[in-house]
């Protein structure tokens, strides 16, 4: 017999075996079930999460640099970034002079709050300039934008998350709301219903309310300037135009207080974090998988002193150490692959129901399914390994006479 008609037999062999006793077969693979459902979960919610991010940062726009005020060196987070900042709007002014520059605008976070009556929204507020929206073209789902018009007037742009929690289906343009205790006129509300139920939606652009950067600074003349914004031209290369912005606000600033990041380096940032979550969430929900295998190898250990007599015969009759070794390998692979295929269908599962009943969209992607299934046939390789390295060292003629 060649060795792949004997791999085949012994194959057959172990599922036979495994058929016969399906309920503990069942009873091993749910271990290794409940650490594949983990790592389906929890690292396509951190996928979900990673896209819902990665499609933020792209709205901003492929020609859009963002000046911070701080330094990210090599990826890593700079606690100081939220602290004072140090530019200013003669920067601003400074960048719109620099060649390939189309427009530089001010971008500010304003805090506190807003509320219509006693209804309160949670929305982000930010100050701008009407060359903002010339940058960022935004849908609108009634009223307009600003104009230079507006640079002395108590207007403000609502976000459709921010509408929704104040006004509901109500219309909204033309009304009142306080924010920070000063009356505003709603002249404009966006539109974007994609990314309304979205789990980072807090941060997203349809969260935004924006009032005048030009009104506001003349009512708090120490207003700080949280980003500015550079939009650049299409004939212009990005990276020698942020060699050429670096520069400019390098003869003004120290180098730690500033920083020029292109879209690519925003993701890389994003991609870099949600790598560190999902080897961190794949490590953790590990540990379910390895107790799942050790309650495989249990289970194994206990089958080989069961079928002591089955061993003797099988040897008895021409099967070498080999074959033992293989049918109970395969055994254990095979119940590991049962529990990871499982526990990918209960992970599938809970994904589709956080995703229809909660702002979670998790994404099952072709790699965490791979992972899944790798980890299980791992998890029941290298646990399968010592019972079938003891059922093959069975000597036939006592495995015989212990029956």
């Amino acid at each position: 017999m060649s060795g792949i008609s004997r791999l085949g037999a012994n194959i057959q062999q172990a599922l036979r075996s495994l058929i016969e006793s399906w309920t503990r077969s069942l009873l091993s693979a749910t271990g290794v079930l409940v650490g594949s459902a983990a790592v389906v979960l929890l690292v396509s919610i951190a996928q979900g999460v990673r896209n819902d991010v990665s499609g933020q940062v792209r709205d901003i726009g492929v020609n859009v640099l963002v000046v911070i005020p701080g330094r990210i060196e090599s990826g890593t987070f700079n606690p100081n970034l939220g602290g004072m900042s140090y530019l200013t709007d003669e920067d601003v002014v400074s960048l719109r002079r620099v060649s390939g520059v189309a427009r530089s605008e001010p971008f500010t976070f304003v805090g506190g709050g807003i509320h219509r009556g006693k209804k309160v929204a949670t929305p982000l507020l930010v100050a701008t300039t009407p060359g903002w929206f010339d940058m960022h073209p935004t849908k609108l789902s009634g009223g307009r934008t600003f104009t230079d018009a507006d640079d002395h007037q108590d207007v403000v742009v609502l976000g459709a998350l921010a509408k929704n929690e104040l006004f509901g289906d109500a219309p909204a343009v033309g009304q009142k709301v306080e924010v920070n205790q000063r009356p505003y006129t709603i002249i404009g509300v966006t539109d974007d219903k994609k990314q309304e139920q979205s789990l980072m939606s807090f941060g997203s652009f349809q969260n935004l309310v924006y009032l005048p950067y030009r009104r506001l600074k003349a009512l708090q003349p120490d207003l700080p300037l949280s980003r500015i914004m550079v939009q650049i031209r299409t004939d212009a290369e990005p990276k020698r135009l942020v060699k050429a912005l670096d520069s400019t606000l390098g003869k003004r600033l120290d180098r730690q207080q500033y920083q020029v990041l292109t879209q690519e380096d925003l993701l890389g940032l994003v991609y870099k974090l949600s790598g560190i979550l999902t080897w961190l969430l794949t490590g953790l929900t590990s540990i379910s998988l390895f107790v799942g295998g050790v309650g495989i190898m249990a289970i194994m250990l206990m089958a080989v002193t069961e079928r002591t007599k089955e061993i003797g015969i099988r040897k008895t009759v021409g099967a070498r150490r080999s074959d033992i070794f293989s049918q109970f390998l395969v055994e254990a692979a095979v119940l590991a692959t049962l529990g990871g295929f499982l526990g990918l269908g209960l992970g599938a599962a809970v994904d589709a129901a956080l995703a229809k009943w909660t702002p979670i969209k998790p994404d099952i992607t072709t790699g965490v399914v791979l992972l899944a299934f790798g980890l299980s046939l791992g998890v029941g390789i290298v646990f399968g390994l010592i019972p079938a390295v003891r059922a093959s060292r069975r000597d036939p003629v006592e495995a015989i006479r212990s029956e």
